[in-house]
């Protein structure tokens, strides 16, 4: 490959990588409406390693009247397989047809609710719906007094902090931390992890 052929290959990849920052929200936006629809769960349910496509899954869905279901939902799933959140895997027929089957992979299975009724599904509402305390003051307090008063008798309330490193770093976890940060910073006046 001649270094033009190969600088254009780069470009190409820096502008992709531009237009992915652009429309980040939209990977959010998938997210929470498989979870909000339940994808996961009907996937696990399904067993160990099962695999379904979009019309198995729409069928699940508490949506019925809406024929294009299984069409936008694999738009969906297709963008959460992008992203490793599933797999996905094509099965050919007749030669020229074809249909996506979705599966669980590792990370998905924080969406998968358990046996406890726990899943991170609750945590994408709470970035969704600006629930979020930036810092520990008095209405901190009030706020977690309320969370108290309403969660059941064997109710937890999960505080979770995150300390933002000093050198940006590239990981998952330095990411997830980053976003956590920006998301309170524009959210709240003042708002911010330790660092």
């Amino acid at each position: 490959m001649g270094s033009e052929a190969f600088s254009l290959e780069l470009e190409e990849e820096d502008f992709s990588y531009a237009m992915q920052l652009v429309s980040s929200s939209v990977l959010s936006m998938s997210l929470k409406c498989a979870m909000d629809l339940g994808v996961f769960d009907i996937i696990a349910k399904s067993g160990p390693g099962a695999k379904l496509g979009p019309s198995e899954i729409a069928a699940n869905l508490p949506i019925t009247n809406n024929p294009d279901a299984p069409s936008m939902l694999d738009c969906t799933l297709r963008l959460l397989a992008n992203h490793s959140v599933l797999s996905c895997s094509v099965i050919e027929e007749n030669g020229s047809d074809f249909h996506r089957l979705y599966g669980l992979l590792p990370v998905s299975m924080f969406f998968v609710t358990n046996k406890d009724g726990v899943s991170l599904c609750p945590l994408m509402s709470l970035t969704q719906d600006n629930v979020f305390l930036a810092s520990c003051d008095e209405k901190c307090i009030e706020l977690l007094r309320n969370c108290y008063k309403a969660i059941p008798e064997n109710g937890k309330v999960i505080v979770m902090e995150a300390v933002v490193p000093i050198i940006p770093e590239t990981s998952s976890a330095a990411k997830s931390i980053g976003q956590g940060n920006a998301f309170m910073m524009t959210q709240h006046l003042g708002g911010k992890e330790r660092y």
